[in-house]
């Protein structure tokens, strides 16, 4: 019960901060309040409960919630409800707020899965052209690439400890990860299952020094279904540079 209680707080103290914008001249004469560590600490939970109550969506009435905390305050009347409507109350919201998003993420859902097929287009269209540019070197796999300086030595071999710099982009330019504006260079031991397949057979080709740009198809990279960062079937460009190779012993 004082969970629940804690929570109905929460909720009706966070949103009444955030409805009651029209009380600007009131807050200016309040902020003397906060020369008490009681006004501090106070301001303070306040301001907690407000930031807390800005992740939730629902169709809440400002008027109501403010007469419920006025209400739990003053012990002197009855609640317009009793707990168990209250808790009934708060369950209902509950299973509105997560019908909401479920029917959010079926939306997402179907955007990506557009997306990926728009992706998937738009790569087997660019790569089929830029097989024929000047330069591109292209792999069974469907990797391709283009070398932009040599280094010299052996290539990099499984289990040799590589440093490598990079700057990762989608087709159509956005940048997604960088090792170049981090200043500081990958470093890891080449394998299979460490990389994505297209970082490791393309790793495989340079010698250090190296530096080379290559087009890495969705099926090399992260898939139908992307992650977080790469949306599903994304055609992954790269300039990479191999530093060093340190040879297995």
């Amino acid at each position: 019960m004082k969970k629940t209680l804690l929570l109905s707080v929460i909720a009706v103290s966070a949103i009444f901060l955030a409805c009651d914008l029209n009380a600007s001249n009131k807050a200016v004469a309040n902020k003397a309040a906060l020369e008490t560590s009681k006004g501090k600490h106070s301001y303070a939970i306040g301001m907690d409960m407000g930031r807390a109550i800005k992740q939730i969506e629902a169709d809440l009435d400002p008027n109501m919630i403010i007469q419920g905390i006025k209400d739990q305050l003053d012990t002197t009347k009855p609640a317009l409800m009793n707990d168990s409507e209250f808790t009934a109350a708060l369950q209902d919201l509950m299973l509105e707020m997560r019908k909401s998003r479920l029917a959010k993420d079926s939306v997402l859902m179907e955007e990506r899965k557009l997306k990926a097929v728009e992706n998937l287009a738009n790569q087997k269209a660019f790569l089929e052209k830029n097989k024929s540019e000047v330069g591109i070197v292209g792999t069974g796999s469907g990797l391709q690439y283009i070398s932009l300086a040599q280094g010299s030595g052996n290539t990099a071999k499984d289990g040799d400890t590589i440093s490598v710099h990079y700057t990762g982009t989608l087709l159509d330019g956005t940048k997604f990860d960088s090792s170049i504006d981090r200043q500081e260079p990958l470093s890891l031991t080449l394998g299979e299952g460490m990389l994505i397949p297209g970082w490791v057979e393309m790793l495989r080709l340079m010698k250090k020094g190296d530096k080379v740009k290559v087009w890495i198809p969705s099926t090399l990279g992260y898939g139908e279904h992307g992650n977080q960062v790469i949306p599903g079937n994304s055609l992954l460009v790269f300039e990479m540079e191999l530093l060093d190779i340190k040879a297995k012993r």
